[in-house]
């Protein structure tokens, strides 16, 4: 299985996950026909899994920005619409079918196919009918024959942040689901105020090892240019990162040394996509050097294969190695107990059954320090959840102080003005803070599940020590074991992989589409829960709060002003003051109310116990396995010495064919183990 330690590439991936996939379900067979029928059913619902299995690459940026280009470059022909304007005014995925067509779905839970040339009828804002059309549209999906997408990889295409503030909310919604974003930015104005303030509050931490920078529009600048405008975006947002990283996790936590270490240098590339389409579609192999594109793709297909896809391999390897040492266990139970006298086997079966209670009770109790653990985490964030809405309220008081105001703005006619800019800013700055808070009290989750993970550990070690005394239980002496049986062959390689212990559940490890120990799976639905409600509350509260009330407060006084009119300076301080007084009081009865009707300390609970029951259900899915088929094993043999039954020779050699392609495999994915483990580290 040489080549399965080559996975740089997307052809090699895919052969990789073939070749494991394949041996995959031959122990699935195996299992069947010894009657390890859970698994059985454990193997098949992973390589179901793997199979439906797509990487999913985002295109995101500002509008104008050349996102629909690239893609399109990246299939190497016009199959989304670009434009001049800003065009996509929906989420549009790009998927593989011989057969091309588009699938939409709309929000009201319907859904058309319609014919690929009609995509920008539905998904744009180049005419007033394509404009209201798409506001319908939930998303598009567009099926087509192309070698890009052939490679399992689904492309999605967003509408341009900053171009419409519900269909930004919808781009950032996806972010913690896909396996990579594309951030596509303009070289000719590379770092808007908004991009600026996009990565700095809006993404996450745990997003940005999984982006790549995308600096658009090259050919037109001198290559020295080129260079220095990709330098200066790469220290920017190297700069902007760190920053963001160090305000959630701690410049001095391990946790911040071990971020900085695996992102690294931002990976920021020029690329010229429209000349990489022109490029594709003419064959010239010259001018799709020149755009740069070839560098970007193959970043690009690093990433996933190499970095993303490195758990999918990671998930089918561990599958195979517990699989194929269960497999083995029970085999050399079968055979040995069929040598043994009825009453030693009675007495071993009874050893046995007491040694697989005594492990489900263990883990019982691990279950309740599990318990424990999650209990003491939200205890420990208990402060920050007391001081949750102080800080939010002493935000929004910092932002109304800071407002300037003048004796014009006290106009009557210029109250609105001034009130929507004040709301707006205070609602940038909360959500801002908020997110800051969320991300840090996700952190804590992480260190502390990861830290149970850790202590629990010695359990797996436990667990597997105890089959290992079950499978040793039913050994039996050299001289018994005819024609050197299939125990000569295997029991080393069994006893040396079980002890491996961890390599099985694998707690540390990740699974598809987010860690099992939270990250960007784990604080999306988080922050889906609550801050995004906040939000919406805080913007709806204050809209129809404080503009009637604020305005009330000061119309008589911004009434009695003449258009030229001239006051003394403290008198308009005064007035200014208690205008912001009123303002300040009409928020914090906003926040009051949305302090009784949105429960953050509830929400952040179930979020811990969720986290930590997901540890809980890893170890019971894995373990129970185990145990279900090992007794059924025991069970079934207690039957056979009852009816004083053996083993004929058809069923030896069956059991010794078995045991002796499943102790190859193992040999070899054991080694596949270790380098994809060194990868992940």
């Amino acid at each position: 299985m040489e080549q399965t330690l080559n996975y740089g590439s997307y052809s090699a991936y895919k052969r990789t996950v073939s070749e494991l996939t394949e041996s995959l379900i031959q122990l699935k067979e195996y299992s069947e026909d010894i009657g390890l029928v859970h698994t059985a059913k454990s193997i098949g619902d992973t390589v179901e899994k793997v199979a439906n299995d797509h990487f999913e690459v985002a295109i995101v940026g500002e509008f104008k920005r050349g996102k629909s280009t690239l893609i399109n470059a990246l299939l190497g022909q016009e199959v989304l619409p670009a434009d001049v304007l800003p065009a996509t005014a929906t989420l549009n995925r790009v998927t593989y079918s011989e057969t091309p067509y588009v699938m939409v779905e709309y929000k009201d839970g319907g859904t058309e196919r319609v014919d690929i040339n009609k995509l920008a009828d539905y998904v744009t804002k180049l005419s007033y009918e394509s404009e209201m059309k798409a506001e319908t549209v939930k998303q598009a999906t567009v099926y087509y024959d192309t070698s890009f997408c052939k490679n399992n990889v689904d492309i999605i295409d967003t509408p341009g942040l900053n171009d419409d503030e519900q269909m930004t909310n919808v781009t950032l919604s996806i972010l913690p689901e896909i396996d990579a974003a594309v951030f596509v930015i303009s070289a000719n104005s590379p770092f808007s105020q908004f991009e600026k303030e996009f990565l700095e509050k809006k993404m996450l931490s745990s997003d940005m090892g999984r982006i790549i920078f995308a600096v658009n529009c090259f050919g037109t600048f001198s290559k020295e240019d080129e260079d220095r405008i990709v330098e200066t975006v790469e220290k920017r947002i190297g700069s902007y990162v760190m920053e963001k990283a160090k305000a959630v996790m701690g410049e001095d936590s391990k946790e911040f040394a071990v971020y900085k270490r695996k992102i690294g240098k931002p990976k920021v590339i020029g690329v010229y996509a429209k000349k990489a389409l022109m490029a594709k579609e003419s064959g010239n192999a010259a001018m799709l050097e020149e755009s740069n594109f070839p560098t970007f793709e193959k970043v690009l297909e690093t990433m996933l294969t190499q970095e993303r896809g490195v758990i999918t391999l990671q998930i089918l390897a561990n599958k195979i190695i517990s699989s194929g040492s269960e497999l083995i266990n029970s085999i050399i139970i079968r055979e040995n107990s069929l040598m043994m006298e009825t009453d030693e086997f009675m007495d071993k079966y009874t050893a046995a059954i007491e040694e697989i209670d005594d492990i489900r009770t263990k883990k019982r109790a691990e279950f309740v320090r599990i318990n424990d653990a999650a209990n003491k985490v939200f205890q420990g964030l208990q402060p920050i959840l007391d001081s949750y809405w102080v800080q939010i309220e002493e935000t929004a008081m910092k932002v109304i102080d800071a407002y300037p105001m003048s004796a014009e703005d006290l106009k009557k006619d210029k109250l609105k003005i001034v009130y929507s800019k004040l709301t707006e800013r205070i609602k940038e700055n909360i959500e801002n803070k908020a997110q800051l808070i969320c991300e840090q009290i996700q952190n804590e989750i992480n260190i502390a599940l990861s830290d149970e993970a850790e202590r629990l550990q010695s359990f797996e070690d436990e667990f597997f020590a105890s089959v290992t005394r079950i499978q040793e239980m039913f050994s039996v002496p050299q001289k018994r074991a005819r024609n050197g049986g299939v125990v000569d062959q295997i029991i080393g390689v069994s006893i040396g992989t079980v002890g491996a212990g961890g390599l099985f559940i694998g707690l540390r490890e990740a699974g598809i589409k987010g860690a099992l120990l939270g990250g960007a799976a784990g604080f999306a639905g988080f922050y889906a829960t609550f801050y995004a409600a906040f939000s919406l509350a805080t913007v709806l509260g204050i809209a129809a709060g404080p503009v009637v009330l604020c305005i009330a407060a000061v119309a008589g006084l911004a009434g009695t002003f003449t258009g030229k009119f001239s006051v003394d300076k403290l008198l308009v301080q005064e007035r200014i003051d208690k205008y912001k007084a009123s303002f300040k009081q009409s928020v914090k009865k906003q926040f009051h109310e949305m302090k009784i009707h949105s429960d953050f300390s509830e929400t952040v609970r179930k979020q811990v116990f969720a986290s930590f029951q997901g540890l809980k259900s890893k170890i019971e899915d894995e373990t129970e396995i185990i145990l279900l088929d090992t007794q059924k094993t025991l069970d079934n043999l207690n039957q056979l010495k009852t009816e004083k039954k053996s083993m004929s020779d058809n069923e030896k050699e069956k059991l010794r064919n078995i045991a002796e392609f499943t102790g190859e495999l193992l040999a070899e994915t054991y080694n596949l183990h270790k380098v994809l483990t060194d990868k992940m580290e």
